[in-house]
């Protein structure tokens, strides 16, 4: 968790965090201020800093917030980890263990999940969270209309080689 830190941006951050901000409606998900018109207001929050590739576009890593409870959260990792878990699962959140957070910790370790986004995240990445953020779009239109709307952000899918790739 560093807010502000040297991590340089790419494209597929920008299309990930763009993704996490829909998702949350263009709300601020800890004081739930509205950013719809002015987005660059609002911030993609990594629990996990980006420097660990391996979650470093995982949805279940990241929150909606506007810098100021951005940075309050980076000075204070309880009441980060608290937002999590109200918001991904966790012992006061939607189920009763940290079954999500655990999940995301193991994930965090994986050397071959850093590996491949390190090597796709100007290509496969990119291009999936790119169209997830048009996807969303539609579904932010249809909840505008009053219907029903999917906004989960799905994560890429890391291909595995099967025996007809070799």
């Amino acid at each position: 968790m560093s807010f502000g830190g040297k991590i340089k941006r790419n494209i597929a951050d920008k299309h990930f965090s763009d993704c996490i901000r829909k998702a949350a409606e263009w709300k601020c998900q800890r004081c739930e201020k509205d950013y719809t018109d002015k987005p660059q207001g609002l911030q993609c929050s990594h629990y996990i800093s980006r420097g660990h590739w391996s979650v470093r576009y995982d949805p279940k890593n990241a929150l909606s917030l506007c810098a100021y409870c951005h940075n309050y959260l980076e000075g204070f990792p309880t009441a980060h980890t608290q937002l999590y878990r109200e918001i991904h699962g966790g012992i006061h959140g939607r189920d009763e263990t940290d079954a999500s957070l655990n999940a995301l910790l193991q994930r965090e370790a994986c050397k071959s999940r850093a590996q491949y986004a390190r090597q796709n995240a100007k290509g496969a990445i990119s291009a999936h969270y790119r169209e997830e953020s048009k996807r969303l779009d539609g579904e932010l239109e249809l909840k505008a209309k009053g219907k029903e709307a999917d906004l989960e952000v799905y994560s890429y899918v890391q291909r595995t080689k099967t025996l007809s790739d070799t």
